[in-house]
């Protein structure tokens, strides 16, 4: 057995560059992976050479959903990198007294093995900007005292997967659903924003009303080095512009849109989708897609709400704001935006948009700076597909009365 310490402190030393190196290893003909906790932010890093392995090897990955340290994003990417060949799986244990806390990465072969033993989660924290601790444990099959190791290892793994305990689920989109809804999981926005209220707290929790002064931080700050954000392969990447409809070389210039978020959620219902609703007898509907004025009073600047409205001339209890330039499938489309106060909502008026979802499909709206032609990008995120749960669980914010929910991002 030969034994290195891997001590994750400074750039050059990190386990998000051991996995992408082993990942990549011929050697290796399987993988397995037991952690905490599982975001995007350090999934995304591993992503491209997690794919490439389970086209080629065996890999099975067990997570935990405690202490909501675990994303629906961090899920997602696991599931899609994996699904085609390896098995993921979620570890949870109802009993308050327990969690499922292991950080164990382990590559085989029929004749050698190599465990990474430590204190690294599957986050962007645990490879590589954390300080952290890892054992790196390279065994030989064939040496008594190595094979104990790995048959241990290769127990532990067994019993942590093992069905029949009822504390291990393989992990679908059906069972995401269920996490989200019963609590278990949350965006990685809402987990930032989680913790940016509990630093807040912190920050202006002055203990002594006698205290003069701002309060000292009580430990240094220490700069440091996150890594480069990957481009992820994905073999079901979409054309992003339809050159037929638009002018690459010369794109038009278009008002750009601010707003406190990047972009808005929302679940399509009945109302939202089709040609518009008929009646017997009369004329079409107008073909708009209805957003709470909730969603809509929680970043008005997002909307352009009020400054960039005018008052309709044939109605003056109407506010429009005409001709707003989107970019949905390739294509820009004019869409209009108009509210009444006696309709007590916000809508979203173009045949295009419409036309584009079904019901519990996602209509995910993300402000532009306006240099490519569009105020704001147009996407459907259909429901069954990979991307769905994620997007799902940011639409944390339910409309009375409706099926319907929003979300910011």
């Amino acid at each position: 057995m030969c034994t290195r310490i891997l001590i994750q402190n400074v750039p050059e030393q990190n386990l998000g560059t051991v996995l992408n190196e082993q990942l990549a290893n011929p050697e290796w003909t399987n993988f397995y992976a037991a952690v905490a906790f599982a975001k995007n932010t350090g999934v995304r890093h591993i992503e491209n050479n997690l794919r490439a392995f389970s086209l080629r090897g065996v890999v099975q990955i067990i997570v935990g959903v405690d202490s909501q340290g675990t994303s629906i994003e961090g899920l997602t990417s696991l599931y899609n990198a994996i699904s085609e060949n390896g098995q993921l799986r979620i570890f949870h244990n109802e009993n308050p007294g327990s969690s499922f806390h292991p950080k164990l990465y382990w590559f085989s072969n029929e004749h050698n093995s190599l465990a990474i033993i430590g204190s690294n989660n599957l986050t962007e924290g645990g490879l590589f900007t954390n300080h952290e601790a890892s054992a790196i444990l390279s065994l030989d099959i064939a040496q008594e005292q190595d094979r104990i190791i790995i048959d241990n290892i290769r127990a532990a793994f067994s019993d942590w997967m093992n069905p029949d305990t009822g504390l291990s689920i393989e992990y679908t989109p059906e069972l995401a659903i269920r996490l989200v809804n019963a609590g278990y999981l949350s965006s990685e926005a809402e987990l930032a924003q989680s913790l940016r209220r509990t630093q807040a707290t912190r920050d202006t929790n002055v203990p002594n009303d006698d205290l003069i002064g701002e309060i000292q931080p009580i430990f240094s700050r220490l700069a440091i080095h996150r890594p480069t954000r990957p481009v992820i392969v994905s073999p079901d990447e979409p054309e992003d512009i339809d050159p037929e409809s638009y002018d690459v070389e010369n794109p038009p210039i278009a008002p750009p849109q601010v707003g406190l978020n990047m972009g808005f959620l929302m679940t399509l219902q009945r109302t939202d989708v089709g040609y518009g609703q008929t009646t017997a007898g009369t004329s079409q509907r107008s073909p708009e897609i209805f957003i709470p004025l909730s969603a809509r009073n929680h970043d008005p600047m997002f909307w352009g709400w009020q400054d960039l409205f005018i008052s309709d001339p044939g109605n003056p209890n109407k506010m429009d704001r005409s001709g707003v330039p989107m970019r949905i499938g390739g294509q820009i489309v004019s869409v209009n935006m108009m509210t009444w106060p006696a309709k007590h909502d916000f809508r979203l008026r173009s045949a295009e948009l419409r036309r584009a979802g079904n019901i519990n499909d996602i209509l995910k709206l993300e402000r532009s700076d306006g240099t490519s032609g569009f105020s704001y990008y147009v996407e459907i995120i259909p429901a069954g597909s990979s991307d769905y749960i994620r997007y799902l669980a940011m639409c944390n914010n339910p409309v009375r009365n409706s099926q319907k929910r929003w979300g910011y991002y």
